[in-house]
């Protein structure tokens, strides 16, 4: 939901080959169903004491950007080059995501058909 001189700045410091999007108005999230939660959600004891153990395993814990929505839930998708959802992962809570590795499987199985590494 970056503005595009906020995802330019990142992309500075961080180049990807994978291409990134601007979606400041959060068009997108909306087209894939991506709800809000509240400041009670966010703030209730469990994701709490999850923040609290990232810190101290040395996570950093950011400010929200100016123009972004701190209660907008995220998620993962797979998109084929036909532009399909092949697979989706919509966030419970900010700190709900799967593992990068879970999504290398789920990449695999779904563009080569074979479940398993190599």
């Amino acid at each position: 939901m970056s503005r595009p001189d906020v995802l330019a700045r990142y992309l500075a410091n961080h180049p990807t080959p994978v291409p990134l999007f601007a979606d400041p108005e959060r068009k997108l999230y909306a087209a894939l169903g991506l709800q809000r939660t509240t400041w009670g959600r966010l703030l209730r004891p469990g994701l709490v004491w999850r923040y609290l153990n990232l810190i101290v395993r040395g996570g950093k814990v950011r400010r929200v950007p100016d123009g972004e929505d701190a209660l907008q839930l995220g998620g993962d998708f797979l998109i084929g080059a036909d532009r399909q959802v092949l697979w989706e992962y919509r966030s419970a809570d900010p700190t709900d995501r799967p593992s990068v590795a879970d999504l290398i499987q789920v990449a695999r199985t779904k563009i080569d058909g074979h479940p398993n590494p190599g």
